[in-house]
């Protein structure tokens, strides 16, 4: 996988501002809408590294906006209208990104030495949450290397670390994957120097961990123990799943995950439509990300009319945009003026409407079996029941007897 390390340049001591398409763009030669001034094309979950704007807004897709000049992962230099952008106020989740080459773009966009990360997942000698310190980039097998706050009696590789890296800290170093690791997304980034100081102090003997179980799978990234086609070596879990005699269970295991012979719903707008006025809502983090940035707080609780409706983020809620801010909302943290209640997607008591299977939030879709005969019938909603542990809207409905709950999210208005 190659790509451009280092490309944030200038910004390596400042925290580099990086965004993420939210929609298919061509990168612009100039800031102007034209097919003629066109230096190529990006995709959703492409990221940009921010090198300057214009100060004056236009009105573009929809919405207020600026535009924004930008650098590639690739060091092309282009223009973008921010309405086709993403931004965060701390740091992308892995999440956030369809394939793992973006992400890997991201990462070496937005991170610089010393800036703190935080693993996704377990990994031999690294354990789920632990936290580590970005040291440096290479190209090939286990790219990045992290020094980690645990003594992991490591004897890495010195191929692949700066030349003035400390030597106490070698014993911290390990290196791992992409979908390893998240930035934390902190301000400053902490000085190599500084930790080799204070890390074999606070850690001087080895804990002696090693991962286990399998805790976190990820769509993109199949880690080599679990693979189908993992047979080199001759180890491995045979053709599936039942061979493997480690512990799912347990804070940080699976407890029933997911089923994948389980068809999801599909996530409706219910009845917020364009020319709907709202009732802004913090998004809440779930499903890898927030999708939130601090600017946006200042809007929360304020009325706005629907502009468009612009489909699902990188977390897969659907989204609107509104007159008097440049920024997408999620249906599900709204209010619909004059119906239902926030979060409700503007049911109320009395509609009519056809009733969908859940979504996995957060790896929890709150479902049982038998309500699948359900799914595609129409009913009446008898009551609004307020949030479950995933913070989606329930009702009860009249053609069960009010025995389940039913998510609002994937409800959607009878014709």
């Amino acid at each position: 996988m190659a790509l451009l390390a280092g490309a944030a340049g200038a910004w390596a001591q400042a925290k580099p501002t990086v965004a993420v398409l939210s929609m298919d763009s061509p990168l612009y030669t100039s800031a102007v809408i034209s097919e003629s001034k066109t230096g190529g094309q990006l995709v959703a979950g492409d990221a940009v590294l921010v090198v300057g704007s214009q100060d004056r807004k236009i009105v573009l897709d929809g919405v207020p906006t600026l535009w924004y000049q930008v650098k590639t992962s690739e060091g092309i230099t282009g223009w973008l209208p921010g309405s086709r952008m993403a931004f965060s106020p701390s740091a992308f989740k892995r999440s956030a990104f369809p394939t793992q080459y973006q992400y890997a773009a991201y990462f070496l966009l937005a991170a610089r030495p010393g800036d703190k990360v935080v693993a996704a997942r377990s990994y031999e000698k690294i354990a789920k949450g632990d936290v580590g310190y970005y040291v440096s980039y290479h190209d090939g097998g286990l790219p990045v290397a992290v020094v980690w706050e645990r003594n992991l009696a490591a004897t890495p590789s010195e191929e692949f670390l700066p030349a003035d890296f400390p030597p106490a800290l070698k014993p911290f170093v390990y290196y791992v994957e992409w979908p390893i690791v998240e930035l934390a997304g902190e301000k400053d980034p902490a000085s190599l120097a500084a930790l080799a100081k204070t890390l074999p102090a606070a850690f001087p003997s080895e804990d002696g961990f090693y991962a286990g179980a399998i805790d976190e799978d990820f769509p993109w990234y199949t880690p080599p123990e679990v693979s189908y086609s993992y047979a080199d070596s001759g180890e491995g879990y045979g053709d599936d799943y039942d061979d493997y005699e480690g512990d799912y269970s347990g804070e940080d295991g699976y407890e029933g995950g997911i089923d994948e012979d389980y068809v999801e719903g599909v996530e409706s707008y219910g009845f917020v439509k364009v020319g709907s006025t709202v009732i802004l809502g913090k998004h809440d983090d779930v499903n890898g990300g927030a999708n939130w940035a601090d600017e946006m707080d200042s809007y929360v609780g304020k009325e706005a009319v629907v502009t468009s409706l612009p489909g699902a983020d990188a977390q897969g809620f659907l989204m609107v945009r509104v007159k008097g801010n440049g920024y997408a909302w999620r249906v599900r943290n709204l209010a619909l003026k004059g119906r239902g209640e926030a979060g409700s997607y503007g049911f109320e008591v009395g509609d009519r409407v056809i009733i969908g299977a859940h979504r996995y939030i957060d790896q929890d879709n709150n479902w049982a079996d038998t309500m699948r005969e359900y799914v595609g019938q129409a009913a009446t909603i008898t009551s609004l029941e307020g949030t479950d542990g995933s913070n989606c809207y329930l009702v009860h409905v009249d053609i069960d007897d009010g025995d389940w709950y039913w998510r609002v999210e994937t409800l959607s208005p009878a014709e």
